[in-house]
């Protein structure tokens, strides 16, 4: 026969385990939820190889740096118009030119929106690269409407 004594503790270990087990699957839930909440509001601007179709002839085109360049890796097109692509997290997103300054001979400023999202780009004109393209650095800020902000520099070319 099993004592009181016995009992009370075997069953007080067992609960103890179960609520243990299930603190931590819970605790494990709340992190995972945390991640995915952060991750959905993150910005990353993303590399991409193949022009939209709304790009022909005349255009610039930037990539994170020279290396890239040259492995024909993008991070933002334009035609030289109004209409610029950028890929943000993950998709290639379409922006409207709203305003263009030109600050100085070699730099100018452009502002850019598409939906909820906001761009800015600081273009410095640099030296002559080939027939009719000329080289370009500078910064993109990309910025929404929850105030999350990713700013990169890019490197690339404008021409014909």
């Amino acid at each position: 026969m099993m004592s009181k004594n016995k009992f009370i503790p075997t069953t007080l270990i067992v609960i103890i385990i179960l609520t243990s087990c299930q603190r931590n699957n819970f605790n494990k839930n709340i992190s995972q939820k945390k991640n995915t909440t952060t991750s959905n509001s993150a910005l990353s601007i993303d590399t991409f190889s193949t022009f939209p179709p709304e790009i022909d002839g005349c255009s610039c085109y930037f990539s994170n740096d020279s290396l890239e360049f040259k492995k024909e890796k993008y991070i933002y097109i334009n035609n030289f118009a109004e209409t610029s692509f950028l890929k943000v997290n993950g998709i290639l997103t379409k922006f409207i030119q709203t305003d263009f300054k030109e600050i100085d001979s070699l730099n100018t400023i452009a502002k850019y929106k598409s939906g909820n999202l906001n761009m800015t780009l600081e273009v410095k004109d640099g030296k002559q690269n080939g027939d009719e393209t000329y080289l370009k650095t500078g910064k993109i800020k990309l910025t929404n409407n929850n105030g999350k902000t990713i700013i990169k520099a890019f490197y690339g070319e404008c021409g014909c």
